[in-house]
């Protein structure tokens, strides 16, 4: 097993991985093509959205690599699909799984026409963002038009440069023929707790999943800090579905929303990659899987992992996870916190180590400097209503 990541990433610290290969900001293709040619990869498994489109664009530049990307992630003929938030949720309607309503906003007249009469609050999203960046609740028309005119904007050279230079983000000047430049999509707001599940599929058959809703998150629109765990059949449903109509193979996610009061699930979008999720155990194993990984694998090779599971065994399930190092932004002694299992690979010391320290860009001098002269003040966790007990 091998990774393709930043020289600087946790992933250098994970016993297992044979070797670890550097992307190079400049020539990212070429960094991926080297370490496809090197390792005669068999299997692909994004872990970043970014790293997605590069594969689907890949599989169109160079079809001598189609067949290895079809292979990880599933039909080539659906990847457009994929790439659009509306697009998917089209298909998701026409399934008869529950979505909010949404539309596309490709020019400033569609954006006016709706702002007159879009029901309020609403959310106006942007496609390739990551970590909820690329969404704006919006409240009146003036809010909506002025938000689809920053999402159009493109990030400036200053930008580019401030992300690879202090945050440290390698793939700060990627741009990839494969994403529709500047999607923006205008969704209903749902009243309600955010809830994600991660699929494990092959050819569009689903082994299988795991779900959870958010107990506290980052921000409002952010990635989880807290989860807890659930099992909603019209969630499992949805991915078997999905990976069905697009003949999927690999991992995806898929983010929904609880409707207060009645918890019908409504999907917002798919994540398609491996999320956060991947690694935890599942309480029905398929086909002798403790964990989604481990059920891809067995379904890839028809062997065990070669590395045992460093992870509670299937039966003792806690139903609360705090996703480790993030979750410690609370406070060690947050109630939230101490009432959930933290999500830390304790049989990984190195990699321990390596998490409980400071990021990578905090520890830049640039980063320091940077952030010394233009403070931002930090994101303020949001904990979602029923979830103190």
């Amino acid at each position: 097993m091998h990774s393709l990541c930043p020289t600087v990433h946790p992933l250098h610290f994970v016993r297992g991985i044979d070797r670890c290969y550097s992307i190079r900001s400049l020539s990212l293709r070429q960094s991926l093509i080297e370490a496809i040619e090197t390792t005669h990869a068999d299997y692909i498994v994004p872990a970043d959205d970014r790293a997605v489109w590069l594969l689907h664009a890949l599989a169109t530049s160079h079809p001598q690599y189609r067949e290895l990307i079809v292979r990880s992630l599933g039909n080539s003929k659906n990847f457009e699909i994929v790439r659009s938030r509306t697009r998917l949720l089209t298909l998701a309607e026409s399934l008869q799984i529950r979505i909010p309503q949404t539309v596309p906003l490709r020019s400033l007249e569609d954006a006016t026409f709706h702002a007159k009469s879009w029901s309020y609050p609403a959310l106006v999203k942007r496609d390739g963002t990551v970590g909820g960046r690329g969404v704006i609740v919006v409240r009146t028309p003036s809010e909506l038009l002025d938000a689809y005119h920053r999402l159009r904007q493109s990030p400036s050279v200053f930008a580019k440069v401030k992300r690879r230079l202090v945050d440290d983000d390698v793939l700060a000047f990627s741009s990839s023929s494969a994403l529709p430049p500047q999607e923006i999509s205008l969704q209903q707001f749902v009243a309600g707790r955010p809830a994600n599940a991660m699929y494990s599929c092959l050819r569009g058959e689903l082994l299988a999943s795991l779900q959870v809703r958010t107990v506290c998150a980052q921000h409002a629109t952010g990635a989880a800090l807290i989860v807890e765990r659930i099992n909603d059949p019209r969630v499992e449903e949805a991915g078997r579905k999905l990976a069905k109509a697009l003949t999927l193979s690999g991992f995806f996610g898929l983010d929904f929303i609880l409707e207060n009061g009645s918890s019908q699930p409504y999907l917002l979008e798919m994540n398609p990659r491996a999320t956060q999720l991947g690694h935890l155990p599942i309480e029905k194993p398929n086909g002798g899987g403790e964990n989604l990984a481990e059920t891809l694998w067995l379904a890839w090779t028809g062997n065990r992992a070669p590395q045992p599971t460093v992870l509670p065994t299937p039966t003792e399930f806690p139903k609360r996870i705090a996703f480790y190092p993030q979750a410690f932004v609370l406070g060690k002694n947050n109630s939230l916190l101490t009432s959930a299992w933290l999500d830390r690979p304790d049989k990984e010391p190195d990699l321990v180590r390596e998490l409980s320290r400071m990021g990578w860009p905090e520890r830049g001098l640039l980063y320091r400097l940077f952030h010394r002269f233009y403070a931002v003040p930090p994101d303020e966790p949001v904990v979602f209503p029923d979830s103190e007990n």
